[in-house]
């Protein structure tokens, strides 16, 4: 099975945010010692806060795409992170029209770890 990739540029310029999610297990002792442990071999998880503003032709593009990808992985990199499978997050993708010519798109990108 073919991976698809994110193929548009990003726009750094909006500051998108890549948010670290630990999946951790702590336990404290009646003597104040805690113990903390990853959570199975994926103990955190990346999120990625996606914006594009631009013209509507390829604003539909990246809709579409980003339509097919919620329950599908897709490969993407952020920037200054590494190479990775990510989907859409459910219920976070938006397409706002500014005007004739003119659209916005944001989603939530959530790391997979499979395809």
């Amino acid at each position: 099975m073919a991976i698809d990739a994110f193929a548009w540029k990003i726009q750094a310029s909006g500051q998108p945010a890549i948010t670290v999610k630990d999946n951790i297990r702590k336990v404290q002792f009646g003597d104040g010692y805690t113990q903390v442990s990853g959570n199975g071999i994926n103990s955190e998880t990346l999120s990625y806060a996606f914006s594009y503003t631009g013209n509507k032709d390829t604003a539909l593009e990246i809709y579409a795409f980003l339509r097919s990808h919620k329950t599908k992985s897709f490969s993407f990199q952020p920037p200054y992170g590494e190479l990775a499978l990510w989907r859409v997050q459910a219920g976070s993708l938006q397409l706002i029209v500014k005007s004739k010519k003119l659209i916005t798109i944001t989603a939530t990108f959530e790391q997979a770890f499979a395809p």
